[in-house]
Protein backbone atom coordinates (compact mmCIF):
# COMPACT_ATOMS: atom_id res chain seq x y z
CA UNK A 1 0.00 0.00 0.00
CA UNK A 2 1.84 3.04 -1.30
CA UNK A 3 -0.31 5.38 0.78
CA UNK A 4 1.58 4.19 3.88
CA UNK A 5 5.05 5.05 2.55
CA UNK A 6 5.73 7.22 5.61
CA UNK A 7 5.94 4.00 7.59
CA UNK A 8 8.09 2.10 5.12
CA UNK A 9 11.83 1.92 5.83
CA UNK A 10 13.74 3.84 3.18
CA UNK A 11 16.69 1.46 3.15
CA UNK A 12 15.02 -1.96 3.16
CA UNK A 13 11.59 -1.06 1.79
CA UNK A 14 10.02 -2.96 4.69
CA UNK A 15 6.77 -1.70 6.25
CA UNK A 16 6.95 -3.46 9.66
CA UNK A 17 3.53 -2.35 10.95
CA UNK A 18 1.47 -3.34 7.91
CA UNK A 19 -0.70 -6.42 8.69
CA UNK A 20 -0.46 -9.50 6.48
CA UNK A 21 -4.11 -10.44 5.83
CA UNK A 22 -5.24 -14.05 5.28
CA UNK A 23 -7.06 -15.01 2.06
CA UNK A 24 -10.35 -13.05 2.07
CA UNK A 25 -12.46 -16.16 1.41
CA UNK A 26 -11.11 -17.80 4.55
CA UNK A 27 -12.94 -15.45 6.93
CA UNK A 28 -16.02 -14.53 4.90
CA UNK A 29 -19.28 -16.30 4.11
CA UNK A 30 -19.74 -20.02 4.65
CA UNK A 31 -16.03 -20.71 5.11
CA UNK A 32 -15.80 -18.13 7.87
CA UNK A 33 -18.88 -19.55 9.60
CA UNK A 34 -17.54 -23.10 9.43
CA UNK A 35 -14.19 -21.89 10.77
CA UNK A 36 -15.89 -20.40 13.83
CA UNK A 37 -17.94 -23.56 14.32
CA UNK A 38 -14.82 -25.71 14.08
CA UNK A 39 -13.05 -23.57 16.68
CA UNK A 40 -15.99 -23.89 19.09
CA UNK A 41 -15.92 -27.68 18.71
CA UNK A 42 -12.15 -27.86 19.23
CA UNK A 43 -12.34 -25.66 22.33
CA UNK A 44 -15.08 -27.90 23.73
CA UNK A 45 -12.91 -30.98 23.19
CA UNK A 46 -9.84 -29.27 24.67
CA UNK A 47 -11.65 -28.00 27.78
CA UNK A 48 -11.38 -31.27 29.78
CA UNK A 49 -7.63 -31.43 29.02
CA UNK A 50 -7.13 -27.86 30.22
CA UNK A 51 -9.22 -28.50 33.34
CA UNK A 52 -7.15 -31.55 34.30
CA UNK A 53 -3.95 -29.61 33.56
CA UNK A 54 -5.03 -26.84 35.95
CA UNK A 55 -5.77 -29.40 38.65
CA UNK A 56 -2.28 -30.86 38.15
CA UNK A 57 -0.51 -27.51 37.88
CA UNK A 58 2.37 -28.39 40.19
CA UNK A 59 3.11 -31.76 38.59
CA UNK A 60 5.40 -32.70 35.65
CA UNK A 61 2.39 -33.38 33.38
CA UNK A 62 1.13 -29.77 33.48
CA UNK A 63 3.07 -28.49 30.48
CA UNK A 64 2.66 -31.64 28.33
CA UNK A 65 -1.10 -31.44 28.84
CA UNK A 66 -1.13 -27.84 27.63
CA UNK A 67 0.89 -28.95 24.61
CA UNK A 68 -1.79 -31.55 23.88
CA UNK A 69 -4.54 -28.91 24.19
CA UNK A 70 -2.91 -26.40 21.82
CA UNK A 71 -2.12 -29.17 19.35
CA UNK A 72 -5.79 -30.12 19.32
CA UNK A 73 -7.03 -26.54 18.86
CA UNK A 74 -4.33 -25.13 16.57
CA UNK A 75 -2.64 -28.20 15.01
CA UNK A 76 0.39 -26.73 16.78
CA UNK A 77 3.85 -27.34 15.29
CA UNK A 78 7.01 -25.97 16.88
CA UNK A 79 10.50 -26.50 15.50
CA UNK A 80 13.48 -25.38 17.60
CA UNK A 81 17.09 -25.05 16.47
CA UNK A 82 20.07 -24.06 18.62
CA UNK A 83 23.01 -22.27 17.06
CA UNK A 84 26.25 -24.18 17.47
CA UNK A 85 24.54 -27.49 18.24
CA UNK A 86 24.05 -30.15 15.58
CA UNK A 87 20.39 -30.99 15.02
CA UNK A 88 20.82 -34.64 15.98
CA UNK A 89 22.32 -33.62 19.33
CA UNK A 90 19.72 -31.02 20.25
CA UNK A 91 17.59 -31.91 23.26
CA UNK A 92 15.84 -30.49 26.32
CA UNK A 93 19.17 -29.52 27.91
CA UNK A 94 19.62 -26.81 25.25
CA UNK A 95 16.21 -25.20 25.77
CA UNK A 96 15.82 -21.85 27.60
CA UNK A 97 16.91 -22.26 31.22
CA UNK A 98 16.21 -20.25 34.36
CA UNK A 99 18.85 -17.79 35.44
CA UNK A 100 19.53 -16.74 31.84
CA UNK A 101 18.20 -13.81 29.84
CA UNK A 102 16.67 -14.27 26.38
CA UNK A 103 15.93 -11.32 24.09
CA UNK A 104 13.05 -12.21 21.78
CA UNK A 105 11.44 -10.65 18.70
CA UNK A 106 7.74 -9.87 19.12
CA UNK A 107 5.08 -10.62 16.51
CA UNK A 108 2.02 -12.42 17.89
CA UNK A 109 -0.17 -13.09 20.97
CA UNK A 110 0.88 -16.73 20.67
CA UNK A 111 4.58 -15.87 21.16
CA UNK A 112 4.49 -16.14 24.98
CA UNK A 113 2.74 -19.51 24.73
CA UNK A 114 5.41 -20.85 22.37
CA UNK A 115 8.19 -19.56 24.62
CA UNK A 116 6.57 -20.99 27.74
CA UNK A 117 6.24 -24.42 26.12
CA UNK A 118 9.97 -24.67 25.35
CA UNK A 119 11.20 -23.24 28.67
CA UNK A 120 12.85 -25.39 31.32
CA UNK A 121 11.35 -23.83 34.40
CA UNK A 122 9.05 -20.96 35.39
CA UNK A 123 9.08 -17.97 33.05
CA UNK A 124 9.09 -14.19 33.34
CA UNK A 125 7.94 -12.09 30.38
CA UNK A 126 9.20 -8.51 30.34
CA UNK A 127 8.20 -5.69 27.98
CA UNK A 128 9.84 -2.24 28.09
CA UNK A 129 7.95 1.02 27.76
CA UNK A 130 8.76 4.71 27.81
CA UNK A 131 5.28 6.20 28.19
CA UNK A 132 6.36 8.38 31.14
CA UNK A 133 9.39 9.67 29.21
CA UNK A 134 11.62 7.29 31.14
CA UNK A 135 12.33 3.69 30.25
CA UNK A 136 10.96 0.97 32.51
CA UNK A 137 10.78 -2.79 32.17
CA UNK A 138 7.44 -4.33 33.10
CA UNK A 139 6.78 -7.95 33.96
CA UNK A 140 3.55 -9.44 32.57
CA UNK A 141 2.03 -12.85 33.13
CA UNK A 142 1.52 -15.09 30.10
CA UNK A 143 -2.17 -14.22 29.88
CA UNK A 144 -1.57 -10.51 30.50
CA UNK A 145 0.90 -10.51 27.62
CA UNK A 146 -1.57 -12.31 25.34
CA UNK A 147 -4.23 -9.66 26.10
CA UNK A 148 -1.73 -6.81 25.74
CA UNK A 149 -0.72 -8.13 22.31
CA UNK A 150 -4.28 -8.64 21.05
CA UNK A 151 -4.99 -5.06 22.09
CA UNK A 152 -2.26 -3.69 19.84
CA UNK A 153 0.74 -3.92 22.22
CA UNK A 154 1.06 -0.18 22.75
CA UNK A 155 1.40 1.54 26.10
CA UNK A 156 -1.27 4.13 26.82
CA UNK A 157 -3.16 5.49 29.81
CA UNK A 158 -5.55 2.52 29.82
CA UNK A 159 -2.78 0.02 30.56
CA UNK A 160 -2.52 -1.10 34.20
CA UNK A 161 0.67 -0.59 36.17
CA UNK A 162 2.44 -3.91 35.85
CA UNK A 163 5.30 -4.95 38.13
CA UNK A 164 8.46 -3.02 37.29
CA UNK A 165 11.69 -5.01 37.16
CA UNK A 166 14.97 -3.19 37.69
CA UNK A 167 17.53 -5.98 37.76
CA UNK A 168 18.05 -9.38 36.17
CA UNK A 169 18.92 -10.64 39.64
CA UNK A 170 15.25 -10.23 40.62
CA UNK A 171 14.41 -12.89 38.02
CA UNK A 172 17.30 -15.29 38.65
CA UNK A 173 14.85 -18.11 39.42
CA UNK A 174 13.03 -17.68 36.11
CA UNK A 175 13.58 -18.16 32.42
CA UNK A 176 13.62 -14.46 31.55
CA UNK A 177 12.26 -13.37 28.17
CA UNK A 178 12.73 -9.72 27.14
CA UNK A 179 10.63 -8.34 24.27
CA UNK A 180 13.07 -5.48 23.68
CA UNK A 181 11.17 -3.95 20.73
CA UNK A 182 8.37 -3.08 23.14
CA UNK A 183 5.64 -3.73 20.58
CA UNK A 184 4.76 -6.17 17.81
CA UNK A 185 5.66 -6.03 14.13
CA UNK A 186 4.75 -8.22 11.16
CA UNK A 187 8.01 -10.14 11.59
CA UNK A 188 9.66 -8.90 8.39
CA UNK A 189 12.37 -7.10 10.35
CA UNK A 190 13.31 -6.24 13.94
CA UNK A 191 12.16 -2.89 15.31
CA UNK A 192 14.49 -0.51 17.18
CA UNK A 193 14.80 -1.52 20.82
CA UNK A 194 13.05 0.61 23.42
CA UNK A 195 15.79 -0.07 25.94
CA UNK A 196 19.12 1.75 25.68
CA UNK A 197 22.58 0.29 26.19
CA UNK A 198 22.95 2.14 29.49
CA UNK A 199 19.62 0.78 30.75
CA UNK A 200 20.63 -2.71 29.64
CA UNK A 201 23.99 -2.52 31.43
CA UNK A 202 22.24 -1.43 34.61
CA UNK A 203 19.63 -4.17 34.30
CA UNK A 204 22.26 -6.87 33.83
CA UNK A 205 24.35 -5.50 36.67
CA UNK A 206 27.28 -4.40 34.52
CA UNK A 207 29.12 -1.25 35.69
CA UNK A 208 29.39 1.57 33.18
CA UNK A 209 32.75 1.70 31.43
CA UNK A 210 34.97 4.24 33.17
CA UNK A 211 32.85 4.32 36.34
CA UNK A 212 34.13 3.45 39.78
CA UNK A 213 33.55 -0.04 41.16
CA UNK A 214 31.23 1.43 43.76
CA UNK A 215 28.54 2.17 41.16
CA UNK A 216 25.75 -0.39 41.36
CA UNK A 217 22.73 -1.37 39.30
CA UNK A 218 19.46 0.40 40.25
CA UNK A 219 18.44 -2.42 42.58
CA UNK A 220 21.70 -2.14 44.54
CA UNK A 221 22.39 -5.84 44.15
CA UNK A 222 25.76 -7.37 43.47
CA UNK A 223 26.74 -7.46 39.82
CA UNK A 224 26.75 -10.71 37.89
CA UNK A 225 27.78 -11.95 34.49
CA UNK A 226 24.31 -12.63 33.08
CA UNK A 227 24.26 -14.88 30.02
CA UNK A 228 22.27 -13.29 27.22
CA UNK A 229 20.99 -15.07 24.12
CA UNK A 230 18.70 -14.08 21.28
CA UNK A 231 15.61 -16.13 20.46
CA UNK A 232 14.14 -15.53 17.02
CA UNK A 233 10.60 -16.87 16.62
CA UNK A 234 8.63 -16.98 13.39
CA UNK A 235 4.93 -17.76 13.00
CA UNK A 236 2.73 -17.95 9.86
CA UNK A 237 2.75 -14.48 8.29
CA UNK A 238 -1.02 -13.92 8.53
CA UNK A 239 -0.93 -14.75 12.26
CA UNK A 240 1.38 -11.86 13.11
CA UNK A 241 -0.45 -8.98 14.82
CA UNK A 242 1.29 -5.64 14.33
CA UNK A 243 -2.07 -3.98 15.11
CA UNK A 244 -5.07 -4.64 17.34
CA UNK A 245 -7.11 -7.69 16.33
CA UNK A 246 -10.47 -9.17 17.31
CA UNK A 247 -9.86 -12.03 19.76
CA UNK A 248 -12.39 -14.52 18.39
CA UNK A 249 -11.49 -13.80 14.78
CA UNK A 250 -7.82 -14.31 15.55
CA UNK A 251 -8.43 -17.62 17.34
CA UNK A 252 -10.59 -18.85 14.46
CA UNK A 253 -7.90 -17.83 11.97
CA UNK A 254 -5.18 -19.63 13.94
CA UNK A 255 -7.35 -22.73 14.33
CA UNK A 256 -8.30 -22.97 10.66
CA UNK A 257 -4.80 -22.25 9.33
CA UNK A 258 -2.88 -24.22 11.91
CA UNK A 259 0.01 -22.67 13.84
CA UNK A 260 3.59 -23.33 12.77
CA UNK A 261 6.46 -21.84 14.75
CA UNK A 262 10.16 -21.85 13.95
CA UNK A 263 12.40 -20.91 16.84
CA UNK A 264 16.14 -20.24 16.65
CA UNK A 265 18.21 -19.86 19.82
CA UNK A 266 21.56 -18.10 19.42
CA UNK A 267 24.85 -18.72 21.13
CA UNK A 268 25.71 -16.44 24.10
CA UNK A 269 26.01 -12.87 22.80
CA UNK A 270 27.45 -10.75 25.56
CA UNK A 271 25.77 -7.49 26.55
CA UNK A 272 25.98 -5.48 23.31
CA UNK A 273 22.38 -4.58 22.37
CA UNK A 274 23.11 -3.82 18.73
CA UNK A 275 24.78 -7.21 18.33
CA UNK A 276 21.70 -8.81 19.89
CA UNK A 277 19.36 -6.97 17.51
CA UNK A 278 21.40 -8.10 14.50
CA UNK A 279 21.29 -11.69 15.82
CA UNK A 280 17.49 -11.47 15.95
CA UNK A 281 17.54 -10.53 12.26
CA UNK A 282 19.49 -13.65 11.29
CA UNK A 283 22.85 -11.88 11.48
CA UNK A 284 22.02 -9.54 8.58
CA UNK A 285 22.16 -5.93 9.79
CA UNK A 286 21.01 -4.71 6.38
CA UNK A 287 17.54 -6.17 7.05
CA UNK A 288 17.03 -3.95 10.10
CA UNK A 289 14.59 -1.04 9.82
CA UNK A 290 15.62 2.46 10.85
CA UNK A 291 15.26 3.91 14.33
CA UNK A 292 12.39 6.19 13.25
CA UNK A 293 10.08 3.14 12.99
CA UNK A 294 9.65 2.86 16.74
CA UNK A 295 6.71 2.45 19.12
CA UNK A 296 5.62 6.10 18.75
CA UNK A 297 5.67 5.72 14.97
CA UNK A 298 3.53 2.61 15.27
CA UNK A 299 0.89 4.41 17.33
CA UNK A 300 0.60 7.07 14.61
CA UNK A 301 0.42 4.36 11.96
CA UNK A 302 -2.40 2.58 13.82
CA UNK A 303 -4.47 5.79 13.80
CA UNK A 304 -3.80 6.43 10.11
CA UNK A 305 -4.42 2.80 9.12
CA UNK A 306 -7.72 2.71 11.01
CA UNK A 307 -8.95 5.97 9.45
CA UNK A 308 -8.11 4.81 5.91
CA UNK A 309 -10.06 1.58 6.34
CA UNK A 310 -13.30 3.15 7.58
Amino acid sequence: MEKFTNWRDKGTGIAPFLPTPPPLAQEKGLKGFLGGLSLALKLTLAFPIVLVALLLKWTPVYRPMWKAAVKLVFAWKLQVSVQGVKSRKQGPQFMPTKGKVYVVNYTSPLDPLALWLIARGPVAFCVPNSRRKTISLNRLSLWDLVKFTLGGSTWDSTQPDYQEVKSAMELSNYVTYIFAEGTTSNGKSVLPFVITQQFWNDFLGEPTVGSSSSVKAPSSVATRDAEVRAVHIKINGSLTTPLRVNKWRYLARASSQGVTYKCRISEPLGHDLEKTRVALCGGDKFKLVGKELNTESKMKFAVEYGSRRR
